[in-house]
C-alpha cells in the first residue's frame, strides 16, 4: 500500500510538474504577446505624431496658399486697373502703359527686380494679357530705374 501511495505521489508530482510547465509556457507566451502589443502601440504612437506633424504642415501650407491667392488677386486687380486706365488715357497708342505706373512705390533694387519679374509674367506676349509694346515699355523703364538705383 505504501508503494501505491508512493507511486500515486509520483504521478501527482509528475502531473503537477507537467501543469507547472504548461502554465509557465502560457505565461511566457502572454509575456511575448504583451511585448509585441507594446511594440505595436509604440509604432502607432510614432505614426500618430508623424501624421499630426504632416497635418499641421498641410494646414500651414494651405493657409499660405490662400494668402498667396489673395495677394495674386489684389495684384491682378491692380494691373487690370492700370491697363484699364492706360486704355482710357492712351487710347490712340494701342493701350501701352507708361512704365512709371508699373514701378510706382518701388524703392529698392530687390523690389524692382521682383516687380519686373511679376510684370513680365503678366504681360509677356505669349500670355493672355501679353503685349509687345507694353513689354518694351516695361523693359525701358526697368533699365532706367536700375541704372538710377545703382
Amino acid at each position: 500500500m505504501t508503494k501505491d501511495l508512493t507511486c500515486q505521489g509520483n504521478i501527482d508530482m509528475q502531473a503537477l510538474e507537467d501543469r507547472h510547465k504548461e502554465l509557465e509556457k502560457a505565461w511566457n507566451d502572454l509575456l511575448k504577446e504583451k511585448r509585441e502589443f507594446e511594440a505595436r502601440i509604440h509604432t502607432l504612437e510614432r505614426q500618430e505624431k508623424q501624421f499630426e506633424l504632416k497635418w499641421d504642415m498641410l494646414i500651414r501650407e494651405t493657409q499660405k496658399l490662400a494668402a498667396d491667392k489673395q495677394q495674386f488677386e489684389r495684384k491682378k486687380k491692380f494691373y487690370d486697373q492700370v491697363q484699364a486706365n492706360s486704355v482710357d488715357s492712351y487710347g490712340d497708342q494701342d493701350a501701352v502703359v507708361q512704365g512709371e505706373m508699373f514701378f510706382s512705390g518701388v524703392s529698392t533694387q530687390k523690389a524692382l527686380k521682383k516687380r519686373y519679374k511679376e510684370l513680365i509674367k503678366i504681360y509677356h506676349p505669349d500670355g493672355e494679357c501679353g503685349d509687345t509694346a507694353t513689354i518694351a515699355e516695361i523693359n525701358r523703364e526697368y533699365e532706367d530705374l536700375k541704372t538710377q538705383m545703382s
